[in-house]
Formats: structure tokens, C-alpha cells, sequence
């Protein structure tokens, strides 16, 4: 009788999981902890994310790909702040690494200098050094390195494009 109830918890735990993924793509750690909420027991919970993963629904590693995909193409996004949702989302330290360092430095300076100047030439009515404040701070809530931001003012400020408008 224990065993049946076992395997109706663990049946149940899935269903809410596959209602979940319905939903929105999520991490093994985020369903755990909405499993947790719900009250299931952490046995029912490690057997119906191993059925899960076994059968192929659940896999961290293609969700991990398909957020960084989604941060760097859709919100521009640079290595720290990729960095920061990976580890949000629940993404082991193992695959946050590897997602990581697959990122190049040149592409994310590209994506930087690009947004850069779609806001330098939106801020060209603006004194000098608010422009390049502004800038700035853009760069670093983005989530680009520092180091990427004061290459990419120098460039922009000091360029001929500097005030076209």
C-alpha cells in the first residue's frame, strides 16, 4: 500500500512538473523548490525530476543554452549579468561555467558597442560628461565588464561620430 501511495505522489509531482515546463522553461532547481512548496516530500520530488530527466523533459544543460541564447540575442545581455541568471535560475556552478566559456569576448564587445551607440547617438543633445556617465552605467547594468565599457566610451567619444546630429 506504501509503495502504491509512493508511486501516485511521484505520478502527481510529475504531472505538476510537466504543467510547470508547460508554462515556462525552468531549471531542475526551480521545480524542486515549487515541488517543495507544495508539500511533496524530497523523496517524491528526487524520483519524479530523475523520471523526468531519464525521459528527456528535464535537461538543465538546453535550458541553460536556451537562456544565455535568450540574454545575449534578445536582451543584449553581458557575461556578468548571464552570469547572475544562471545562478538565479537554479543552473549548477558546472554548466554555468561551461555556458560561460563559450561566450567570446569579441562577440560580447560587438553586442556592447552596438547598444552603445544606438544610446550615444539617442544622448547627443546631453553635456559631454553626463553623456558618457549615462553610458556608462547603461554598459554596467547590462553586464558588461568595466573594462568593456571604458574601451567602448573611449571609442565612441573620442570618434567622428561622435556628434553627426
Amino acid at each position: 500500500m506504501d509503495k502504491t501511495l509512493t508511486e501516485e505522489q511521484t505520478k502527481q509531482a510529475i504531472i505538476t512538473c510537466l504543467r510547470l515546463l508547460a508554462a515556462s522553461p525552468k531549471s531542475g532547481q526551480e521545480l524542486r523548490k515549487k515541488l517543495e512548496s507544495k508539500g511533496y516530500s524530497d523523496g517524491t520530488i528526487d524520483q519524479a525530476l530523475s523520471d523526468l530527466q531519464t525521459q528527456g523533459v528535464l535537461d538543465d544543460t538546453r535550458y541553460a543554452k536556451d537562456l544565455v541564447a535568450r540574454l545575449t540575442l534578445g536582451k543584449c545581455a553581458g557575461r556578468h549579468k548571464i552570469a547572475f541568471e544562471l545562478k538565479r535560475h537554479g543552473v549548477s556552478k558546472k554548466i554555468s561555467d561551461e555556458m560561460l566559456g563559450a561566450l567570446s569576448n569579441e562577440e560580447e564587445t560587438e553586442r556592447a558597442l552596438e547598444q552603445a551607440r544606438l544610446k550615444w547617438t539617442g544622448w547627443s543633445r546631453l553635456d559631454p560628461q553626463k553623456r558618457k556617465k549615462r553610458l556608462y552605467d547603461f554598459l554596467i547594468r547590462k553586464g558588461y565588464d568595466f573594462q568593456i565599457a571604458q574601451d567602448i566610451l573611449q571609442k565612441l567619444s573620442k570618434g567622428p561620430a561622435d556628434d553627426e546630429n
